[in-house]
């Protein structure tokens, strides 16, 4: 709906800016920055805002302690989370770790059968099923 603003993606694109520069050794192209805005929003209370005033009581609502704690802790989940497993090739060319069990599996025997990492999932118990 046009008009509508989820005020917090303001407060995370600050606070990714803000962070990002001082962690030189983790991505933060563009694609990278959606994947941590998103996994941090979807952590994070929305808060909506139709008008400017309602725009204003946000920013001021968000400036308590609690929020902007709230907004740290999210943030830095997704640094570390996106930061560890990008979505796309590593800065020196090697492809995360993500893509080499892939790629692995796939140069190795194209009859063979697919890694232990792609057929296997793991149930809230810890245990493996097929």
């Amino acid at each position: 709906m046009e008009g509508l603003k989820n005020m917090m993606e303001d407060n995370v694109e600050s606070m990714l800016n803000h962070l990002l520069p001082t962690m030189p050794n983790i991505c933060s192209c563009e694609d990278c920055k959606l994947d941590m805005a998103t996994y941090a929003l979807n952590r994070l209370h929305p808060k909506y805002a139709r008008t400017a005033k309602g725009a204003i009581l946000h920013r001021f609502d968000s400036l308590t302690a609690q929020v902007e704690a709230e907004i740290l802790t999210a943030c830095v989940s997704a640094i570390n989370i996106i930061g560890s497993h990008p979505h796309h090739e590593a800065k020196d060319g090697a492809n995360s770790k993500e893509n080499n069990t892939a790629a692995e599996a796939s140069s190795t025997d194209s009859n063979a059968a697919p890694a232990a990492s792609e057929t296997n999932t793991v149930n809230t118990a810890g245990n493996t099923a097929s």
